[in-house]
């Protein structure tokens, strides 16, 4: 089975990891598909797939060519991603499929595709996010000791209050909690930031920690990327967590989110539907956001850690309750020879060589490279890792 080498986008979102400070570029460069990386430049995410807003090529011998044309049309069912995170980005959740469809319908120049985009996340260094809300009881005390959350959130945080303690409506009052915060009047909150940030400067004094995640410090930083932005007010909402490499979350439909720093893999159906209120220059549809979301999942999310194949003891799968996507990862020590196993094959296939060089299938790869292999009979890849160092790659597929 030969696999075909792929020329991915790159996306220079003003939230990405500048120059070689961001894992996009370092793979970029050592792949060969970036002369010079540019120290000023963010580079914040590297697209391979066919999504529209950034098409994979095909490099062949004869050239080069799209690679949805590659594919006689048909688009792949997943995209899959490397992401340099170096400030927060939005507050926000992805539709499910009947409100994408809604959506686009609605307003096609905003919501540019009718799919949803459930999205797993595989940290590559310490990967911080905020994803999913905290549990009612946690969120209730938070309203009860910080005096600037629970003056924005009004009556709908008094009702939060008043639920936990009858231990019955939790999710009507968070929703109404939510909405009130994120809907609040922007004078209010630009005063309510103020101060409560000048109350967070009290607690740290001068040693401000813009990687901690303790509140008094994230609260600070947040406001240093988006001064006297509302999405502040939801690190007492949404849990923060710090994801240690191999270890990865599910992001379904209508679940809150953020990412904060770091880097990592992300694999998604193919959409870039994404609905925004907080933590963002770009547009917010704040009303849709608070209507959507999944009220009834407050707790800590899931935090994977993959589990070893059955086929290949190299190998660590992660898997998603979807059917667009999966990821595995494979690691070879150097020298070695292995296999990449291709079962559930359906589906071509993208790999990024994370690390290391060698070969697959017996074409020579190095780090940063990225290769296409089309649906087959589920043979796997014979692999021979380099002799210097550790060869690690990373294949996303549908199931």
């Amino acid at each position: 089975m030969a696999g075909v080498r792929l020329i991915p986008v790159t996306q220079n979102y003003a939230w990405g990891r500048r120059g070689l400070d961001s894992k996009v570029s370092v793979l970029l460069n050592a792949g060969g598909y970036l002369d010079e990386v540019d120290e000023k430049a963010p580079y914040a995410e590297l697209w391979m797939g066919t999504h529209p807003k950034g098409p994979a090529q095909v490099d062949l011998s004869d050239g080069v060519v799209p690679l949805l044309t590659f594919l006689k049309g048909k688009p792949l069912p997943y995209l899959f991603k490397v992401l340099s995170v170096n400030q927060s980005l939005s507050i926000q959740a992805h539709p499910d499929k009947a409100l994408a469809r809604q959506l686009h319908k609605e307003r096609p120049d905003v919501y540019k595709d009718d799919n949803h985009k459930p999205e797993m996340a595989l940290a590559l260094t310490n990967f911080q996010a905020m994803c999913g809300f905290r549990p009612y009881e946690d969120i209730a005390d938070f309203l009860v000791s910080e005096p600037e959350f629970s003056r924005v959130a009004g009556k709908g945080g008094q009702a939060l209050i008043d639920a936990v303690k009858k231990e019955s409506g939790f999710v009507m009052a968070l929703k109404e909690a939510f909405s009130a915060v994120m809907q609040a009047e922007k004078r209010e909150v630009l005063k309510l930031v103020r101060e409560l940030v000048e109350r967070m400067r009290k607690q740290t004094g001068e040693q401000l920690d813009v990687h901690s995640l303790e509140l008094p410090h994230l609260i600070q930083r947040l406001n240093i990327e988006y001064p006297g932005d509302v999405g502040i007010f939801c690190v007492y909402f949404l849990n923060v967590l710090e994801l240690k490499p191999g270890e990865a979350v599910f992001l379904e439909a209508n679940l809150p989110h953020a990412y904060l720093f770091g880097d990592c893999l992300e694999c998604m159906a193919q959409s870039d539907n994404v609905v925004r209120a907080g933590l963002t220059p770009k547009l917010r549809d704040t009303k849709v956001l608070c209507e959507m979301l999944n009220y009834k999942c407050a707790g800590q999310p899931k935090v994977m850690c993959g589990t070893s194949s059955p086929n290949a003891e190299t190998c660590v799968m992660y898997r998603a309750p979807i059917d667009e996507f999966a990821l595995e990862v494979s690691t070879f020590p150097k020298g070695s020879k292995g296999e990449i196993p291709m079962n559930n094959n359906i589906a071509p296939s993208i790999i990024l060589i994370l690390a290391g060089s060698g070969e697959i299938a017996g074409r020579k790869v190095k780090t940063g490279e990225v290769l296409l292999f089309q649906e087959g009979k589920g043979t796997p890849l014979p692999v021979l890792a380099g002799g210097i160092e550790l060869l690690q790659v990373a294949r996303c597929h549908a199931i």
